[in-house]
């Protein structure tokens, strides 16, 4: 049984690959920090450990070249790049395994690690495997760079019978370039909407270009594609837009207007006519509003004196004369 420190910042696999390494009869060590990591280094001496340089924002490289120099290190990170691996190589790591990884895979090579056999041929991310006729429509491939390969060990670049076979019955690719068939082959004719896309699609115009062209917004060119009518105004601004649009792209715009007029043009709602004959509006003389006004303030004057004080008109008539007395007297010759 060996014991295994793993030090590495991502909690969930720090969790994962801890309990895959216990199963397989490890002691394992935990640590998400570089420090604490190196300090559970000191107190006891791992027999190997998996790493990630990218760590404590990049502190796991000074840790990698420390720690190699004493035991086996197998680096486990999400920088997978060649410099990447280069440089981890470069600095003592026993093997270094890119990110994502295969679970079976990083515990053979730990395995191997242990048992002090030779680092084998580094991997990369693992990636989909192709199906059958993809590799016998490429059957030569490249050799890893760094690999050493034997005579024994090259592949052959010529194609065998069977994949040979197996590339004649694959189906050819559907051409990209072939001709439309017409709208009148066994379909209904498009749309007036539809028809106008086709037109813009295939004169490779965007409704960026339309609208700085023709002063329309491109909310109204796209529901003019999209047959969205009910988003247009209603009227004569709309059968503009149709026949400036349709003329624009190269089309019958009488045709196309009378194809709108009939299926989706509405009239503008018109206000109600006035109900005298000349259609004015008749309106009261301004000294009848005047009036009704002050009689109005004076009704709700007196309503108010009446509610707060009901004896007020009663004493109206003394206020009256002791006021015109005052007056009286006040005036020249009054006395």
């Amino acid at each position: 049984m060996a014991f295994i420190l793993i030090i590495d910042d991502d909690v969930t696999l720090l969790s994962r690959l801890g309990a895959q390494l216990e199963e397989a009869g490890h002691e394992v060590a935990r640590s998400s920090d570089v420090a604490h990591g190196a300090q559970l280094f000191a107190e006891r001496r791992p027999d190997l450990v998996v790493l990630e340089v990218r760590a404590g924002a990049g502190a796991g490289w000074e840790l990698l070249e420390r720690l190699a120099a004493e035991i086996p290190v197998v680096v486990l990170s999400g920088a997978g790049r060649e410099e990447e691996i280069v440089r981890g190589l470069d600095a003592g790591a026993a093997d270094y395994i890119a990110k994502p990884y295969r679970s079976a895979e990083l515990l053979a090579r730990i395995r191997a690690r242990l048992a002090g056999a030779p680092s084998p041929a580094l991997t990369a991310p693992p990636q989909p495997e192709a199906s059958p006729i993809r590799q016998a429509a490429t059957p030569t491939t490249m050799p890893r760079r760094g690999s050493r390969r034997g005579k024994d060990d090259e592949e052959s670049v010529f194609m065998s019978e069977a994949e040979e076979m197996a590339l004649l019955r694959m189906p050819p690719p559907p051409r990209s370039d072939a001709a439309p068939l017409p709208d009148d082959a066994g379909a209904e004719p498009q749309s007036i909407g539809r028809r106008m896309r086709a037109e813009r699609l295939r004169r490779h115009l965007t409704l960026v270009q339309v609208e700085n062209d023709l002063r329309i917004r491109m909310s109204y060119l796209q529901a003019l594609e999209d047959e969205k009518f009910t988003l247009l105004p209603r009227g004569p601004a709309a059968l503009q837009m149709v026949r400036g649009y349709a003329e624009y792209l190269g089309m019958d715009a009488d045709a196309v207007l009378d194809e709108y007029r009939r299926q989706h043009y509405v009239e503008a709602a018109e206000p109600p006519p006035a109900l005298d004959s000349n259609g004015a509006r008749r309106e009261l003389p301004r000294g009848i509003v005047l009036a009704t006004a002050v009689l109005l303030a004076l009704a709700v004057g007196i309503g108010a004196i009446v509610t707060l004080d009901p004896g007020f008109f009663g004493r109206l008539p003394d206020f009256a004369a002791q006021l015109w007395e005052r007056i009286v007297g006040i005036l020249p010759g009054g006395g």
